[in-house]
């Protein structure tokens, strides 16, 4: 996205813009817009206003420029710089007061040999400010000689990911270290995270976002411990579960969606736990997939992830989880999306 006030940078996996409350001016980042979300659950309402998996990204007009980038953020927590995919040596802290970033070309990556420049999705020249989840983050201002990437410097292929939290990242020690990051670095893509802690109950308004959207190749759909956790019957799940993975898949029949069942939990480790209630649900999306059109697959949670890479809560995947799920759902997409020819911009 290209906003009126900032043109000289985009900003990836924001749909809108809205002002931020804690702070006197600055521009809120939004995955989705409130048109959208106004049909939504009041906790997934909050949590399309967090920038999971939000990115500023620029291009310095040369080597010897500064750019300066003022941010704040509703509560304390970081955001890191990325050079393409080459990551920073810091962290910037971020909080309620605005916080300016002095920001220019790193002398290595100006040195890079033009063989090693071209390996990755993404052009080195590419700066990255990539956001945690965890606090609503707002721009304030941008300084300095820089443009927006263009095409040849980004992935030509985008992967979107639905889910809980585990989709949006708890637990993960960084952005960058969030299943789905680690998906669309492997697979040379780029990613929209549509994850929301604790309110992914599939509902009707985000499946006709995602089906509206033009602007990703290849999807996976966490479905969905939130539902097991928060009282769905098992009918109540099949019904949106069915209603969800079938409206994004009829609207775009070219494209490959891969729904994804319970990874393993807390239910499958524990003495004296519902792992029939734990089955039933993952059988539901088996049952859906089965049904659906052909253009839909599934990965079985249990296949690419165990309960050893979770964290003591035994829900959460830490860094070894994230890791193992990403390893397995990148294989699996790899095969589906081999194929795909880049959208036409």
């Amino acid at each position: 996205m290209i906003d009126d006030e900032y043109p000289s940078v985009s900003l990836h996996n924001v749909t809108a813009t809205t002002t931020a409350n804690w702070t006197d001016d600055g521009c809120q980042l939004c995955r989705v817009s409130e048109s959208v979300t106004a049909d939504v659950n009041v906790t997934a309402r909050d949590r399309y206003r967090h920038p999971a998996g939000c990115e500023l990204r620029f291009v310095p007009v040369d080597s010897e420029a500064t750019v300066s980038v003022t941010l704040s953020a509703a509560s304390e927590t970081v955001v890191r710089p990325f050079w393409g995919a080459f990551q920073g040596p810091e962290a910037y802290e971020l909080g309620p007061v605005p916080r300016t970033l002095e920001l220019s070309m790193p002398d290595n990556i100006d040195r890079l040999e033009s063989d090693v420049a071209v390996m990755g999705a993404f052009g080195p020249r590419v700066c990255r400010l990539r956001f945690d989840a965890w606090a609503p983050v707002a721009v304030h201002d941008i300084s300095g000689p820089c443009r927006p990437p263009d095409e040849t410097e980004l992935p030509s292929l985008q992967y979107l990911a639905y889910g809980t939290s585990i989709t949006e990242g708890a637990s993960a020690t960084g952005c960058h270290l969030t299943y789905v990051s680690q998906v669309a670095r492997e697979l040379n893509v780029d990613a929209l995270n549509l994850g929301v802690a604790g309110s992914a109950f599939c509902e009707p308004a985000i499946a006709e976002h995602v089906a509206d959207r033009d602007d990703w190749d290849v999807a996976t759909l966490a479905l969905s411990i939130n539902m097991v956790n928060r009282g769905f019957t098992v009918e109540q799940f099949r019904k949106r579960v069915t209603e969800f993975v079938n409206t994004i898949a009829a609207a775009t029949s070219g494209r490959p969606i891969a729904c994804v069942t319970l990874f393993p939990y807390y239910v499958d480790a524990l003495r004296d736990t519902d792992t029939k209630r734990a089955e039933d649900f993952r059988a539901v999306v088996r049952q859906t997939v089965e049904r659906a059109p052909n253009n839909v697959m599934l990965i079985d949670g249990p296949d690419v992830a165990d309960v050893t890479g979770l964290t003591t809560d035994l829900l959460h995947p830490g860094d070894a989880g994230m890791r193992s799920i990403a390893s397995g759902i990148a294989a699996k997409l790899a095969t589906a999306s081999g194929s795909r020819e880049p959208r036409t911009p």
